[in-house]
């Protein structure tokens, strides 16, 4: 009675982790810690209605908004707030 082969088993990679690391090193993306509290807390405003993602979005596209303001918001909403 011939018995199938083996399963074989092999590694596959962390394709996010791969992928987080590869867009932080080109365009400085990726680093977001979505376990602060941050992040957490924005996201719960978003999902109840608190805060609409339209509008509160809107501050990337106004002139009235410098740069580094920009950044700043980001990455408080991102939690790499430093």
């Amino acid at each position: 009675m011939a018995h199938p082969p083996p399963t074989r088993l092999w590694y596959l990679p962390n394709h996010r982790d791969a992928l987080q690391a590869h867009m932080h090193l080109l365009h400085k993306l990726g680093i977001a810690k979505t376990e602060a509290n941050y992040h957490a807390y924005y996201q719960t405003l978003i999902k109840n209605g608190t805060a609409n993602g339209a509008t509160s979005n809107a501050y990337l596209t106004s002139s009235n908004v410098s740069l580094e303001t920009k950044c700043i918001i980001m990455k408080y909403r991102t939690g790499t707030l430093i």
